[in-house]
């Protein structure tokens, strides 16, 4: 009965999701310090791959009516899929004075919480901003003062929103996790802005930029997924044009992730791109095929997706540019 109390233990704490390991020690999410280049070290027990599709019918529980009712009180105290988590306003003022009830003052403190976070994350994301905001100082060169101002104000609004957001799914988690595109909600509101100062012309010449970057940093992304493979698995030079012709034919844009890639260990191997597997291990052959296969259960995005959840497409610009501000109305 000592299993069974320790799963009754585990299945009480549902509230809080914890990852649990073979040592039972919860592992936080990872937020890398942009300051440091030193390479990071992490050592995880190695996982099970996640297989998609259809899957086997469990078979009945032994025991007759005795394993029946075990597993009817086991299923009954397991934690439930959480619901969709409601955005958090980021106005204190809405929250009001603390609740009386403990349930919902509970929730009054997390706010609070996710709040503090929010705004350290908030530093993590500036140059993301900046470096869309350079893109539009080079596509719209003669953007008025005062239009420059509210692109300004819309850009940093979106920070704001970004680390809320961020700071919600890294505090509060849920499932399934999903990838975290920093630029994608920064860069949306910067351009819907601009598309009302703009010209045609020049949002156009916008856009063409935004079009080519992307698709410049998705090259990119390219090689260095099939430059990480090769070093690894040693690829012959038919496997790597096949690999990367894979690549670009059904490319998304959430692989970019790969340019986010600073040299990350864990289980003693660098993380593998296997969100392309799809991409990749039809050009393998068997042996190549059997390390892939504990490549990703030591160091696949099943494991690495629980220290980085996030996309910033790149480290961005860290420097300011006062062209944003020069003329502009207080």
């Amino acid at each position: 009965m000592a299993i069974a109390a320790a799963v009754i233990a585990s299945a009480a704490m549902g509230d809080q999701e914890k990852i649990v390991q073979p040592n039972d020690e919860a592992i936080e999410e990872f937020v890398p310090d942009s300051n440091e280049n030193e390479e990071l070290v992490i050592d995880l027990q190695a996982q099970a791959l996640i297989v998609e599709g259809p899957q086997p019918v469990p078979a009945a529980p032994a025991g007759g009516f005795l394993g029946l009712g075990l597993r009817a009180m086991f299923n009954a105290i397991a934690p439930q899929p959480q619901a969709v988590q409601q955005a958090i306003p980021a106005d204190e003022a809405e929250d009001g004075e603390m609740p009386k009830d403990p349930a919902q003052a509970q929730l009054w403190q997390q706010r609070k919480q996710i709040r503090q976070q929010a705004k350290h994350l908030e530093q993590l994301f500036q140059p993301v901003l900046r470096t869309e905001l350079e893109m539009v100082r080079q596509a719209c060169p003669n953007l008025p003062a005062d239009a420059r101002r509210e692109v300004l104000v819309a850009g940093k609004a979106a920070v704001t929103k970004t680390a809320l957001e961020f700071a919600t799914q890294q505090m509060l988690g849920g499932q399934p996790r999903r990838a975290f595109n920093a630029r994608r909600g920064i860069q949306f509101p910067v351009a819907q802005t601009l598309e009302r100062h703009a010209s045609a012309e020049q949002f156009a010449s916008y856009n063409r930029e935004q079009a080519s970057r992307m698709s410049r940093r998705a090259e990119a992304a390219r090689v260095a997924i099939v430059a990480k493979l090769d070093r690894q698995l040693d690829l012959s030079a038919v496997q790597r044009r096949a690999i990367e012709g894979d690549l670009e034919a059904r490319w998304e844009e959430a692989w970019l992730r790969e340019l986010d890639d600073t040299g990350m260990v864990i289980n003693n191997f660098r993380p593998a791109p296997d969100y392309a597997n799809g991409c990749i291990e039809p050009h393998l052959d068997d042996a190549q095929r059997d390390e892939w296969v504990q490549w990703r259960k030591a160091a696949g995005m099943a494991v690495v997706g629980r220290h980085v959840g996030w996309n910033f497409d790149g480290q961005g610009l860290h420097q300011e540019d006062d062209w944003w501000t020069q003329g502009a109305s207080p």
